[in-house]
């Protein structure tokens, strides 16, 4: 059992996930559906590192984004405004960066001297860099793994707004979900109180709209702003980087997005139709799908008001 799996990334044949309410981290064995608990202790909110004993022993608060390099597991420990650091191997656990003894906030810095409030996304670029979305503070912060030093790199601390524009000019609602896009040097960022999904253009720091209107909730089909989201949370890419995948969250269904062209279809669910019937495309249904993660050729669904992780192949 789980009790709001949030998070969920895969490595080495695994599924990793973030059971926010259980403040766990788990590991499921898509092959046998087997579950276990590697790091937190399922219940008890708190903060604690435990370098020197087994992974049982740290506690989190509230995790919810995961992300990997294939030996470490970064978890965005919302509730403790703090990524932490997990090795897959002992379940030891360390914070790379925010301080959970500290009130949230925006400062940047090097690890427990940068501050977050409230992080709910993070990606891996595949090198030495992770990007976070600190939803609290409406940016999209980069971590630099080897130093700890954290930038903001887009959005306004704390100014909420819809704005197209470079860096600190543009503005962020929200976002929840963030995915790394080797191939053309972006992240796409799921701008969750907008309903909108965002590109910005790593080199530059360039913040454009890809698909949604700001502001405008729904459930259609199209291109770029011919389509509508209603509270998407969760953004996974394919492994050829063609397709995005976004867990459309109070529509209870999960939209392929066309990187090229914008246009946005429905994969699976039923726009607005919450359940838990497994079938294909619009026969399934799902409840609030928060997270999702590509693991060729299927995607793995964090159904959070299911309890459940879902396949769809």
């Amino acid at each position: 059992m789980f009790a709001y799996p949030a998070g969920v990334v895969v490595t080495g044949g695994n599924f990793y996930v973030a059971d926010s309410l259980n403040s766990t981290i788990r590991r499921v064995n898509p092959g046998t559906g087997a579950v276990t608990t590697i790091a937190g202790v399922a219940g008890v909110a708190g903060y604690f590192d435990n370098a020197s004993y087994s992974g049982l022993a740290a506690y989190f608060n509230s995790p919810e984004g995961i992300a990997t390099d294939g030996t470490y597991l970064y978890i965005a420990d919302s509730g403790n405004n703090a990524i932490r650091k997990l090795a897959i191997a002992t379940g030891a656990v360390s914070t790379l960066a925010g301080n959970p003894t500290l009130q949230p906030g925006s400062s940047d810095g090097t690890g427990t001297n940068a501050l977050f409030n409230n992080p709910l996304g993070i990606c891996f670029d595949g090198t030495n860099t992770l990007y976070v979305a600190d939803s609290g503070n409406s940016t999209i912060r980069r971590i630099t793994i080897s130093t700890t030093a954290v930038t903001t790199i887009a959005g306004q601390a704390s100014a909420q707004g819809s704005t197209d524009a470079t860096g600190t000019a543009a503005t962020f609602t929200w976002p929840e979900g963030i995915v790394f896009d080797g191939a053309n040097g972006c992240l796409y960022v799921v701008d969750t109180g907008n309903c909108t999904l965002r590109r910005l253009v790593i080199s530059s720091a360039a913040v454009s709209t890809l698909a949604g209107q700001a502001g405008l909730k729904g459930n259609a089909d199209g291109t770029g702003a011919g389509a509508n989201f209603n509270w998407p949370e969760g953004i996974a890419i394919d492994n050829t980087n063609t397709y995005l995948y976004v867990a459309d969250t109070l529509n209870a269904t999960i939209r392929q997005v066309v990187i090229l062209t914008g246009a946005v279809t429905t994969l699976a669910g039923q726009g607005g139709v919450t359940g838990s019937a497994d079938g294909a495309g619009d026969v399934a249904t799902f409840n609030h799908p928060m997270r999702l993660v590509f693991n060729s050729p299927d995607l793995c669904v964090a159904d959070t008001y299911n309890e459940t992780i879902r396949l769809i192949q």
